[in-house]
């Protein structure tokens, strides 16, 4: 080995510590982003072959970088569009226009335009995208929010998720549910009927510009058994619409103009019977105007809870819900648990608007880094596969793949997996070796200034 050889190996140990100092600094200055993911210098040797095939590995090191993958501490923050990952996986985002609040690339979603992230600070920007604190876009398959289904399908069909346009959201009644103690000791009619011989119930309903009407129902007792059983009539006795004006000829007043919606048949307990214990009771109710057809819930057979009964001495109230959704009744989103964005809104009302996947790599180590916290896929990496978030109950309407085992911690956010003291360990380790190689470098320079002055 010649002093030239020497010479080298020292620069090329001072050049690999440099890079390692300098991934060593990154990775401390960036141990409070969120989800930043630490990387490792890691060296091998230079083995070089001479004309004869001989092999000589005294020729210096050379440095390069492996992605740390394990993840960072979860951290809870409170803000429901906020999710870390706990598992494998990385959430899809994309880079927006700043002025359109689109995505920037005008090409179709792929895994060359998108980028991979454990960073899930989601927020609203101006434009109600949902991006990160590196202001990147998250991307979703857009759902159909009267019913939560859509294609869950492959990285061209991906959208920004946008909360835009949910103050205005509406959706018309389409379901309404009923549960009432009707009166036991009422007496059968016979004759004629009037409001003072029925039980009356207002059933509050949404039409399909998102404003209040409601139904007016009358309940008649038309007959008493010996045995304890009882038959009452349900009526529609009038609508109004959200001008407080009367849908159709109903009129509440005036039991002639009531429409019949069916018969409910009790037991002697005063539970619902002529069905199967547990099966569903449920009267059709079309209101007209700007009002859908609606289902209306009445509880089941054989179910005194949530059920429509007639038991004597009890007033358990009126208890009445509908799925309706007024507009102007948005109160925020959020991220779940099994990987959807979810509107509420008033009343405790939800709808899933877009579904998020969890994307993996075959070999996450070899993803190129394009920061700390967003990475790109790489012909070592593997490409892109989309999977499910946690254990999903309901399919209906999806292709999703089965999920592998990742699931969404929501309102919290990974931090940065930086362990500070390993760090340290390393960074000292590193300036050592950095010494020793500036000696080499001396060292060598010493050698060669006495064999000049041998020459003399």
């Amino acid at each position: 080995m010649g002093i030239t050889t020497i010479f080298n190996n020292g620069v090329l140990g001072l050049t690999a510590q440099n890079r390692a100092l300098g991934t060593i600094s990154n990775n401390i200055a960036n141990a409070s982003t969120s989800g930043f993911k630490a990387s490792e210098t890691q060296f091998s040797d230079f083995v070089l072959s001479d004309r004869t095939g001989n092999k000589d590995p005294g020729n210096g090191v050379r440095a390069f970088e492996r992605l740390d993958h394990s993840g960072g501490t979860v951290t809870r923050t409170d803000i429901t569009t906020n999710a870390a990952i706990v598992g494998n996986g990385f959430f899809l985002v994309q880079d927006l226009d700043a002025q359109a609040g689109t995505t920037a690339t005008t090409t179709r979603t792929s895994d060359d335009s998108v980028f991979l992230t454990r960073s899930g600070d989601f927020s609203p920007d101006k434009e109600g995208r949902l991006v990160n604190g590196a202001g990147k876009a998250l991307m979703g398959f857009k759902l159909d929010p009267a019913s939560g289904t859509g294609s869950f399908g492959s990285l061209s069909s991906m959208t920004p998720v946008s909360l835009s346009g949910l103050q205005d959201y509406r959706e018309a009644s389409t379901q309404a549910s009923l549960n009432l103690n009707l009166p036991y000791d009422q007496e059968p009619v016979t004759g004629q009927i009037t409001t003072a011989n029925t039980t009356g119930v207002v059933l509050n309903m949404v039409d399909k510009n998102g404003a209040d009407g409601a139904m007016a129902l009358r309940f008649l007792k038309t007959g008493q058994a010996e045995d304890g059983t009882s038959t009452w009539q349900v009526f529609n006795a009038g609508v109004i619409g959200a001008d407080g004006k009367p849908v159709g000829n109903g009129n509440v007043n005036d039991p002639t103009t009531w429409q019949s919606l069916g018969t409910l048949n009790f037991a002697r307990n005063g539970t619902l019977t002529g069905g199967a214990t547990g099966a569903p009771v449920t009267l059709t109710l079309n209101p007209g105007g700007d009002f859908a057809q609606t289902t209306l819930d009445l509880g089941s057979y054989g179910k005194m809870s949530n059920s429509i009964t007639t038991i004597a001495g009890m007033d358990l109230g009126i208890v009445q819900g509908n799925n309706g959704i007024r507009a102007g009744t948005y109160q925020g989103a959020e991220l779940t648990a099994d990987g959807f964005v979810a509107a509420n809104f008033q009343g405790g009302k939800q709808r899933y608007i877009y579904r998020i996947p969890d994307a993996t790599v075959v070999n996450p180590t070899d993803l190129e880094s394009v920061s700390g916290t967003m990475f790109r896929t790489t012909a070592n990496s593997g490409a892109i596969r989309l999977n499910s978030f946690g254990n999903l109950t309901n399919e209906t309407g999806t292709s999703a793949p089965k999920t592998v085992g990742a699931s969404l911690n929501t309102a919290s956010v990974e931090g940065s997996n930086v362990k500070i003291e390993e760090q340290f360990t390393t960074l000292i380790q590193a300036q050592r070796t950095y010494s020793a190689a500036s000696k080499l470098v001396s060292t060598a320079d010493e050698m060669t200034t006495t064999t000049i002055t041998l020459k003399s």
